[in-house]
């Protein structure tokens, strides 16, 4: 048997070029420029990572309260050291403490998150001081400035 097959009817198609637009009605387009960035660009900061630095810290005495050794090694909890998203601050930017001053830094609820600040900043220049003070700062590690904390 063979099939007629039905056959979809052709439709005529017309091409049609648009008219022009008038020239009081076109917009002018604006591109921006490339060679011109909107911000500068961020410069990758450098992580420092030392377990000598870290052990040497373990040995201090709280930097705040006095506590006996064995300390923490309380990182900073500033961007500005390189703390971000699960990324702990450099290995230069950390503080002896004991656990509890070290919590109450990190969870503390009794200061502002400035009192915070402050007091680990005074715990890392002194931590930096007392490292280097007795001659226990790894040498292949550069020695941050306690004056300025960025």
């Amino acid at each position: 048997m063979k099939r007629s097959g039905f056959k979809r009817p052709q439709i005529e198609r017309k091409r049609s070029v648009p008219e022009a637009i008038p020239a009081h009605l076109r917009r002018k387009a604006v591109f921006a420029r490339c060679d011109v960035l909107a911000a500068p660009p961020v410069e990758k900061f450098e992580y420092v990572r030392s377990r000598k630095l870290l052990n040497a810290i373990k040995t201090l005495a709280c930097q705040h309260c006095g506590a006996p050794a064995p300390s923490d090694p309380a990182h900073s909890n500033q961007a500005a050291h390189g703390k971000g998203k699960s990324i702990k601050a450099s290995d230069v930017y950390v503080a002896a403490l004991c656990r509890a001053c070290h919590q109450e830094i990190d969870q503390g609820r009794r200061l502002s998150y400035a009192e915070r600040v402050e007091l680990w900043s005074n715990a890392w220049r002194k931590t930096v001081a007392a490292l280097l003070r007795e001659g226990r700062w790894p040498l292949e590690i550069p020695i941050p400035d306690t004056r300025r904390m960025n």
